[in-house]
């Protein structure tokens, strides 16, 4: 037993071997198929389309980040003069 520390796994970072493959397979599937397109008789909004899905798969999606702003509270005094 480690004693909780944990020794063994894949680091952090590191793509899992089956997504590294998949990719690999998806990227070559993609390079091929647009080689294809130029020749296809689709429309170029249709071959347009046909990449915006492709690189869904291949390219990392962004988290959305939100930045919290605290907003501080002023107070004022009046004095009344008379």
């Amino acid at each position: 037993m480690a004693y909780g520390i944990k020794t063994g796994g894949r680091t952090k970072g590191v793509q899992n071997k089956i997504t590294k493959e998949v990719k690999g397979k998806l990227q070559v599937l993609i390079d091929k198929t647009v080689d294809e397109l130029t020749t296809a008789n689709l429309s170029v909004s249709h071959k347009l389309k046909l990449l915006e899905l492709a690189l869904n798969y291949t390219l990392p999606k962004l988290a959305h980040t939100y930045k919290e702003v605290e907003q501080k509270v002023k107070s004022y005094t009046v004095e009344v003069l008379e």
